[in-house]
């Protein structure tokens, strides 16, 4: 896979710093170099998979095909509602069963283990450890393969988020399979962090990498004890900077430190319900800590008593949103939660479904994998919970402007799907949903119903098409057929 050499292009983005803190500010015109503000603005092509469990019911399945009003959003994909449809394309019948099977057959045993693991890479991990004669190995991750390609733009090559906090069942296979989509070399998942603590301070440049007994982590808990924040650590660095700007920019940077200390207070109260990297030093809680890394012995799938899901999504959204807006990644991946997840949603009611509609029915959703299995309303109702979370970020995405005159959702391809079809376990119909991407060349508003197209074309299409990464091959496919774009998604 041949890939450009990189170069560093000028920046608009001030940082403030101090006390172990780096706090990239967003877009402030103000501080722009005179030459550059002639110059073309680089548009930040940002990538955000955000992978979804279990698979989806059929209920996923928008009515009508075409563009514009000849299809209409799903019960399950309603949440994005009317002002987010213009921007979404939902794209039928793509598999990943040709990853393992000569015929392309959907069928896969073990189906939850080897098809998350290959919902990023397109590659049998299986058939990878074998080749290296290793216990855990995978293909490189498309996300990765973007991040590599961008890293010398932002602070952070990538992030990797999720909300999963008890362990779900690895389905026989290498853990890393199910609990992380994100792989930077066929030796090296990159597991998400579930504690918005720690994400929280990699955004503020305190650790770039999770480290507890780091000297960074470390002035981090200490900044607690003293009920501290991170803005305190740079207040003298920042009125300098505010000094400088006009008037519009001083009350977008205003606007930017008090959104940053709201996200901080929110952060800090979460992790140290969790357990997490927030509690105070020496980290002693009797409530169950948040398992972060691949091994340990599982947990049952409640949690703390104190533990909001729906909390922590709206975290980690804010975690994401002002991540972009900083500029301090460009690539995210997000796992709602692991592959075969076995979170139970007893804080979601579950709704009545039918195929353009919902109702609240009564009573708590179940376990999620459980679900799965029994289909019907609770199934349907918790993904359309996670459909929720995924359309409040992405219209946080779509307020946020950018240098372009863009927004930050326009300059970003969200890719909500998942590794198997639904109930059935198939790794064919995968839901797939795309939202933004309209500035970086995606068509949007559509539903677009394929024959039958391996999961690959759409990544080699995202890497050529979209970020110029100009890429000859991704993944395996067994049955022979080499990547071919998938045009309908490209705007003529």
């Amino acid at each position: 896979m041949k890939m450009p050499p990189m170069k560093r292009l000028p920046s608009r983005r001030t940082i403030l710093r101090g006390a172990g803190v780096a706090l990239t500010l967003p877009f402030l015109e103000s501080l722009g170099p005179r030459p550059l503000r002639a110059q073309a603005v680089d548009v930040p092509r940002r990538f955000l998979p955000i992978y979804l469990p279990n698979g989806a019911p059929d209920l996923w399945l928008p009515s009508g095909v075409g563009s514009g009003d000849a299809w209409q959003l799903s019960s399950l994909l309603e949440p994005f509602g009317a002002a987010l449809k213009p921007k979404v394309t939902v794209v039928t019948n793509l598999e990943n069963g040709s990853v393992f099977n000569p015929d392309g057959s959907p069928q896969i045993t073990s189906p939850h283990g080897r098809l998350g693991g290959a919902w990023l890479t397109c590659v049998d991990a299986a058939a990878v450890r074998t080749k290296l004669g290793l216990d855990e190995a995978n293909g490189i991750s498309v996300d990765q393969v973007l991040a590599q390609q961008q890293s010398a733009k932002t602070p952070l090559a990538s992030l990797q988020v999720g909300l999963s906090t008890p362990f779900g069942n690895c389905d026989g296979e290498p853990c890393s399979s199910s609990r992380s989509v994100s792989w930077a070399s066929a030796t090296q998942p990159t597991y998400k962090l579930v504690d918005p603590f720690d994400v929280f301070n990699q955004i503020m440049g305190v650790a770039k990498q999770p480290d507890p007994t780091g000297a960074e982590a470390i002035e981090a808990q200490k900044r607690l004890a003293r009920n501290k924040s991170v803005l305190d650590g740079v207040l003298q660095n920042a009125q300098r900077t505010r000094a400088r700007l006009g008037a519009d920019d001083q009350k977008t940077m205003d606007g930017f430190l008090d959104s940053v200390r709201a996200v901080e207070q929110r952060v800090v109260g979460l992790s140290s319900g969790m357990g997490g990297a927030a509690c105070s030093l020496p980290s002693a809680d009797d409530l169950p800590r948040v398992q972060q890394s691949a091994t340990g012995p599982r947990q049952s799938s409640s949690v703390a008593p104190v533990y909001s899901k729906g909390a922590h999504a709206d975290a980690m959204n804010d975690l994401i949103a002002l991540a972009f807006e900083c500029d301090v990644t460009r690539v995210i991946s997000y796992m709602l939660e692991d592959e075969r997840s076995e979170f139970t949603y007893d804080e979601v009611q579950e709704r009545a479904f039918s195929a353009d509609t919902s109702a609240p029915k009564g009573g708590a959703c179940p376990e999620y994998h459980a679900s799965q299995h029994a289909g019907g309303d609770v199934f349907a109702t918790i993904t359309w919970w996670n459909v929720g979370k995924v359309a409040d970020l992405c219209r946080k995405l779509d307020g946020i402007k950018e240098a372009n005159g863009a927004t930050v959702l326009d300059n970003c391809v969200v890719f909500l799907g998942a590794c198997m079809h639904g109930g059935d376990h198939l790794g064919d119909r995968l839901p797939v949903a795309l939202v933004g991407g309209a500035n970086l060349g995606l068509k949007n508003d559509q539903h677009l119903v394929l024959d039958q197209r391996p999961l690959r074309d759409l990544y080699f299409t995202f890497l050529n098409d979209v970020y110029g990464v100009n890429v000859n091959d991704f993944g395996q496919n067994l049955t022979g057929a080499p990547p071919t774009r998938i045009a309908e998604l490209l705007k003529g």
